[in-house]
């Protein structure tokens, strides 16, 4: 899986997540840091173009900053 970070504002997740979820099998979303607003979205094979131009309109709707997150124990 390729994994994207984002800070996003705490009441943008919930809608990033509803919006994500219907997007099934391309992709998982998950908080990574709850207090500073940072999620991972980790992208399937075969769907990174598709979803990196998702990701491009949705930051069109709602503040996503990107960032670089070290997370070691994720497995990906």
């Amino acid at each position: 899986m390729i994994c994207r970070y984002f800070k996003v504002a705490h009441r943008d997740m919930v809608y990033l997540k509803f919006i994500l979820e219907a997007y099934e099998g391309m992709n998982v979303m998950s908080t990574v840091d709850n207090k500073a607003g940072i999620i991972r979205i980790a992208i399937m094979p075969g769907f990174v173009q598709d979803m990196d131009a998702l990701l491009a309109e949705l930051g069109k709707q709602v503040g996503m900053e990107t960032v670089e997150w070290d997370d070691g124990s994720a497995g990906f």
